[in-house]
């Protein structure tokens, strides 16, 4: 895409340490690069936590009371008419227990909207986005460190809020493109993604504020540094570079399992080779 600047050339020392492992990598069809969603289409990622049991650090529920940070890579398109509702691009809670929330504000093709354990984070206008250019992909980051929420967005910081209870999601499933108020309950979605979600990445640890960036304008690159372990504080990563088997089935590319369903809902979607 033209509209990030290239960026600088780097040492070859410091070009090593940018390279994916070898697990991350995807296997198959290069073309694919985003899913587009449309009209009530979404993904909803499943979380196996049974809380009656110890916690599994592999699931979602890992995100409970502990520090996370989540990147989005996007596009959005043109509302249809009457759309007056904040189409979802990630949320996983509910509004009566907690919530992370990450949402477009129309009228502004350029603003989002976050909330974090159902308070609200702040409206953001985002240099450089264009929620109504299906070609203008969007990066939004939002991390959690125990004491304070920080909110990204093509690379700039945006702004924060403090926070030293965390978020409680319980065993909420995630979804993405869509929003529930009752946990789980697929009867009650609403807010639709309108546009093409290219990667969802969510950790287990906080992404550097000096790191921004340097994401930004390296979209495809996970993080500058990681231990020997590769990317194990990932909890999930959702490439969107493949059309599935099955037709629905996105796999979690970070290992621990997490694999996502598109469902077409009452609207329709597809695989594109457009991307950021």
């Amino acid at each position: 895409m033209s509209r990030r600047r290239s960026p600088a050339l780097l040492p070859l020392a410091i070009l090593a340490t940018l390279l994916l492992p070898a697990a991350c990598e995807d296997p198959v069809d290069e073309g694919i690069q985003s899913v587009v969603l449309e009209g009530g289409a979404y993904g909803r990622i499943t979380n196996y936590q049974d809380l009656t049991q110890p916690l599994d650090s592999t699931t979602l529920a890992a995100l409970n009371n502990d520090v996370f940070s989540l990147e989005i890579w996007a596009a959005g398109d043109t509302l249809p008419p009457g759309v007056v509702e904040l189409p979802t691009l990630f949320m996983i809670g509910n509004d009566q227990v907690g919530k992370l929330g990450v949402y477009r504000v129309p009228p502004d093709s350029s603003r989002i909207r976050v909330f974090f354990d159902n308070r609200l984070v702040g409206s953001f206008s985002i240099p450089g986005c264009d929620w109504n250019d299906p070609d203008r992909f969007t990066q939004v980051v939002v991390t959690y460190d125990l004491a304070t929420v920080r909110v990204y967005g093509n690379g700039s910081f945006l702004g924060s809020l403090d926070d030293t209870e965390g978020i409680n999601i319980g065993d909420s499933d995630a979804l993405i493109g869509a929003d529930w108020n009752t946990p789980d309950d697929v009867s009650d979605l609403d807010q639709f993604w309108y546009g093409a979600i290219d990667e969802v990445r969510l950790w287990t640890r906080v992404l550097p504020a000096n790191e921004m960036e340097f994401r930004y304008n390296n979209p495809k690159n996970l993080t500058r540094f990681y231990s020997a372990d590769g990317l194990d504080p990932l909890l999930g990563l959702w490439r969107f570079n493949e059309k599935p088997a099955d037709g629905v089935t996105v796999p979690d590319r970070s290992g621990k399992g997490n694999d996502a369903e598109i469902f077409e809902g009452a609207g329709r979607f597809d695989f594109i080779k457009e991307g950021a």
